[in-house]
Parts: structure tokens; sequence; C-alpha cells
């Protein structure tokens, strides 16, 4: 599939994504386990890029427009995660993981660059920074959902939805479209850019 293609077709509006988000939130069960997950992980050193999409994409593939804020972390894995909403309130976390970080540099520079320019301005205007998740960058992401499950300060389980980004695209402040990421090798595209 051109990248191109995947960046006009097939995708999901910002109800359509976060009817998705809500669904695959209200069925997803599971427990939090004591397990440490990274004890059944491969040694980076044996992941191949096949065994890689294999385990991050096993759901599925599929296509949604969202809108990325510059709030960026890494996970414990050292993968890149960044702070996203498929609707006007709807927050997940978009995950950047294995071989996918190397590709993240242009998204961040454009994350921080709105950052700066939203901080510039208001200081000109002698007003306060705007908050962050009002500085907000459209992007298209193909990828796959997860649950994750993270323990409170309180001690009670909070289900924290995640997207998995295999490739994604955006528009720079020039109007260019920008398209980074690899595509999966593994994990079935949906035909329905709804079916998970």
């Amino acid at each position: 599939m051109h990248l191109n293609c995947f960046l006009t077709v097939g995708l999901l509006s910002e109800s359509d994504a976060a009817a998705r988000a809500h669904s695959i939130s209200d069925n997803s069960s599971g427990s939090m386990s004591d397990t440490n997950k990274t004890d059944r992980r491969r040694s980076r050193f044996e992941v191949t890029p096949e065994t890689e999409d294999r385990g991050l994409f096993k759901r599925g593939l599929t296509q949604v427009a969202l809108t990325l804020v510059p709030v960026i972390g890494k996970t414990a894995r050292g993968d890149i995660s960044v702070r996203g909403y498929v609707s006007e309130s709807e927050e997940i976390s978009v995950i950047f993981a294995g071989r996918r970080i190397k590709e993240f540099g242009p998204l961040h520079e454009e994350l921080r660059r709105l950052l700066t320019e939203a901080n510039y301005s208001a200081q000109r205007r002698r007003k306060d920074p705007p908050p962050v998740n009002s500085i907000r960058l459209p992007a298209q992401i193909e990828g796959a959902w997860r649950v994750r499950f993270e323990r409170s300060n309180t001690g009670e389980d909070i289900r924290v939805l995640q997207f998995l980004a295999a490739r994604w695209g955006f528009l720079d402040r020039n109007g260019e479209t920008i398209t980074s990421g690899k595509q999966a090798l593994y994990g079935n595209r949906s035909s329905d850019a709804g079916a998970i």
C-alpha cells in the first residue's frame, strides 16, 4: 500500500475513533499482575522486525485521525509516549516503539516548534503560556489499539488506552505532508477502518 493512500483513505473520524476507543476500553478485561512483563521479552539482540511487529500489532492494524500535544515521555521499555486525543476530551497515549523510535524525529521537532511558538506568542502579548493540551497537531496514524493497566497513587487499577504507531503523517507549518514510520510486517489491515 502506498503511504499517500494510507493518509487519505479509510480514516476514522474523531467521533468514530472515540467510539472505537470506548468499545475497546469497555470490552477489554484483564488484571494487574505483579509479574514483571519484561521477564517474557526476548533480548533486544534477538528481536527481528518481524517479531517486533508480531508483538506490537497482534490485534490487527487500523488507521485513525487524532491530535497530538507536546507532552512527550518515555516508557519503562524506552519507547516514546506522546499524549494524544481521539476527540476533544478522550485522551490516549500514542506509543512509538522499537525501530520506529528513530523515525520519530520530524514529529518531535514539529511538536517542539508548536510549543515554542505558542509560548513565545504568549510572552510577546504579556500573557500566561497557553495550557499544553490546547497546543494540538492533527495527525493520521496507522497502528493498533491496546489497553494497559496502571496503578494509581491510591492503589486502584486504572485502564489506560494506548495506540501503537506503525506509520504516521502530519502537515508541517509550510503545509507539506511529512510521513514517517515503518509499514507493519505483521498484523491484518482492516478492510473497514473501524474494525479492530
